[in-house]
């Protein structure tokens, strides 16, 4: 894999008055907890939660996804751990280690590169989207060599070519998760003191007696604590793994890492997989007209934006045809009780690229019981990526569907599906598919990044390209005329004087630059 680099940005949280907090409360969970209602989690109290991505290689948690797009839904800071298996490579065990360094191209240094490599596939598309907490190495599948010290070694440098391959491509070493006795005996000091460490350690006590530094003296003071794992979670059904972050709130944010996406969530990007997306054609009793051959799959030859986006192939009859495109991951989709809740605020939309004429598309929203349905809009057929979205808050873009008035009442509401009608044969392609609670889901004049808003972010951009192409500068002086707006306030936001435009441009100038510095790390 060729490497990648990602900026870190962490989030700051300035002028905080109310004294830290011990503890945040967290929980960790993957595939055996089922399905989890994240806004109940959030409800409980729960700040932050780690989930399963990858084990070994080639396997993915099957409840990845949707644990990482609802976690981030419900407002918990969320982030992914690996579960390691280095006991083996391709399923040959290693039985035995003469204690030195890995050679490149060596079994156990293929492995360790392979199954970080199989985890960045899966995490990056959120980091690059996204702020999440640091990744995590569950360092448990270990091999056995009846010597200790040989095993600490294997161990240490396994590790290390893991931890060096995962902060090649996202700039962060990930955190160690392990044992109390796993972190006194499989570690080397170099390993322990450059990663910070999430330590599983069941005392019975509940958090009044948490572990000190003196209990793991190689490593510097525990950054997460996982205290019972048989905890109760209103939102989690059974037992679940309990943690605590050592600081406060505002302590546990400033460890997020990514790319801020302001207020959009992206809820399909087609990335990684098909997300709510991921029904076949024929799935919806709703549908007319679809033939056999008809199909939504994701592909890489066209995007919006990224790598992907779904191809949908009509077969559909001569005289017309409807596609209900269900929403949802669950064993239902389009069931509002466990799809994904949205705020019936700021817009919702898509983006999507045809060359066949006469298709229609719509929008339909559970709110949250009854359902409401976008006013239809015809798809451009030219070859070019459009937007389509419609306001939550704007009653004229919304009409009556299946039980209900034509105007969004609900404070959250659930996508039910996508809606596509049209005659005979048609191929159109679909990507990013989002909600903003705050604005328009469409690019300002002047937002170069395609961020929402007009900051010294643009001014980069505009440096990388340098214009319009023209050479007279002139979206230099949009960017210089919109700095300060959002899609929010994109329609009023006022044009500052020709001597303020000049102090606007210096300062962005200055703060944008001041932005490249990478900022340091915890633990690192």
């Amino acid at each position: 894999m060729p490497g990648r680099t990602l900026a870190i940005s962490l989030v700051v949280m300035a002028f905080a008055t109310a004294p830290a907090a011990a503890y945040v409360d967290g929980i960790d969970v993957s595939r055996w907890q089922s399905s989890v209602d994240w806004n109940s989690v959030k409800s409980d109290g729960i700040d932050f939660a780690f989930v399963k991505a990858t084990e070994g290689v080639n396997f993915v948690d099957s409840r990845f996804h949707e644990n990482m797009q609802g976690a981030t839904a419900a407002g918990v800071h969320i982030g992914p751990y690996h579960f390691a298996r280095i006991d083996s490579f391709n399923g040959v065990p290693f039985t035995d280690y003469d204690g030195s360094a890995f050679a490149p191209g060596s079994n156990p240094y293929l492995d360790a590169v392979s199954e970080a490599n199989d985890f960045l596939d899966e995490i990056m598309p959120y980091y690059e989207t996204g702020l999440y907490l640091p990744p995590v190495a569950d360092v448990e599948g270990l091999p056995d060599f009846g010597n200790s010290n040989l095993e600490r070694e294997f161990i240490s440098n396994w590790v290390q070519i893991f931890s060096d391959t995962v902060d090649e491509t996202l700039g962060r070493r990930p955190i160690i998760y392990t044992s109390k006795s796993g972190a006194n005996t499989h570690y080397t000091s170099p390993v322990a003191s450059t990663h910070d460490l999430w330590i599983a350690w069941w005392r019975g006590t509940g958090t009044t007696n948490p572990p000190v530094q003196s209990d793991t003296a190689l490593w510097e003071p525990w950054q997460f604590w996982q205290w019972t794992a048989t905890g109760s979670v209103n939102g989690v059904s059974g037992n679940v793994d309990r943690n605590v972050y050592q600081g406060s709130l505002v302590e546990l944010e400033q460890l997020l890492i990514g790319e801020d996406p302001g207020s959009l969530i992206m809820l399909a990007d087609f990335e990684t997989d098909e997300g709510y997306f991921n029904r076949p054609t024929n799935y919806s009793g709703s549908n007319q007209g679809i033939g056999a051959s008809s199909s939504a799959i994701r592909v890489t030859t066209e995007a919006h934006e990224g790598i992907g986006s779904q191809e949908i192939h009509i077969d559909g009859d001569p005289e017309g045809w409807f596609l209900r495109h269900v929403s949802g991951i669950g064993s239902t989709s389009a069931n509002p009780e466990t799809n994904l809740a949205l705020d019936a605020t700021g817009y919702i939309g898509f983006w999507l690229k045809t060359d066949d004429a006469g298709i229609s598309v719509t929008i339909a929203i559970d709110d949250p019981l009854t359902a409401d349905r976008g006013v239809e809009q015809l798809v451009i057929a030219d070859g070019e990526w459009h937007l389509y979205e419609w306001n939550f808050e704007d009653s004229s873009q919304w009409e009556a569907w299946v039980n209900e008035e034509g105007i969004i009442t609900g404070p959250t509401v659930t996508i039910d599906s996508i809606q596509f009608s049209g005659s005979g044969q048609a191929t159109f392609y679909l990507d990013s598919v989002a909600h903003d609670p705050l604005g328009s889901l469409g690019p300002l004049a002047g937002d170069f990044d395609l961020d929402g808003d007009i900051d010294g972010d643009d001014l980069h951009e505009w440096q990388a390209a340098y214009g319009d192409g023209n050479g007279d500068g002139l979206d230099f002086l949009i960017w210089q005329q919109q700095a300060g707006s959002s899609s929010e306030n994109a329609s009023t936001a006022a044009i500052p004087e020709p001597a303020a435009l000049l102090l606007l441009g210096v300062f962005a100038v200055g703060a944008g630059l001041g932005r490249q510095n990478k900022l340091p790390l915890s633990g690192l």
